[in-house]
């Protein structure tokens, strides 16, 4: 019962673990697909997180606002990764050992993260900022920023957040396959070394 017990805690914080790394750096990589939104829509790079730093109550200027929302982008996904991570290895660890299942789940983890936490966050969050975040872009900028224009760049960019979700996703059911087969291999190589001694 303790080997059984053992076995069980090792492989959740296995999946907590890899959870958290696969969430960071997928969390990390989809900030380039963010910078491209954002020059597509014609606005400054890093604006998706002067505003998600503005909506978090910082009183500042754009530069340290992108810092403070770059920073939450991150610990969010390695936290949201270290969850999922969790549930997946709790769930059945050997459906995430085929990177396509992997990545399929993951996929499907990115659009539940957007639909749960993105959205709210968006409506309960961000929209009722507006003003404020109107005014320090403008600030920053040194034109004039109309909320109209800031609403519809929301709308867009919530729109375009289900394809950044689903890449996230993609890329962190990859990372956590991945790190999930490693794991498999050592614990069975280990096993043969014990089984040959």
């Amino acid at each position: 019962m303790s080997f059984l017990t053992s076995k069980f805690k090792s492989v959740s914080y296995a999946g907590v673990l890899y959870g958290a790394i696969a969430g960071l750096i997928a969390s990390w990589s989809i900030s380039t697909a963010i910078a491209v939104a954002e020059i597509i829509l014609d606005l400054k790079i890093s604006t998706f997180y002067s505003i998600l730093g503005l909506s978090s109550g910082l009183t500042g200027n754009f530069a340290s606002a992108a810092y403070l929302g770059f920073g939450l982008h991150l610990v969010t996904g390695a936290i949201l990764g270290a969850v999922v991570g969790y549930i997946i290895t709790r769930l059945k660890e050997s459906i995430m050992l085929k990177h396509y299942k992997g990545t399929l789940i993951g996929m499907a983890a990115g659009i539940v993260i957007w639909l749960v936490l993105f959205l709210p966050i968006t409506a309960l969050l961000i929209q009722p900022s507006i003003n404020y975040i109107v005014t320090v872009l403008a600030l920053d900028s040194h034109r004039q920023i109309l909320s109209e224009d800031i609403n519809h760049s929301i709308r867009n960019i919530a729109l375009a957040a289900i394809a950044f979700h689903l890449i996230w996703g993609a890329i962190f059911g990859y990372i956590m396959t991945s790190l999930l087969r490693i794991r498999a291999f050592k614990i069975e190589h280990n096993k043969l070394d014990s089984e040959l001694k």
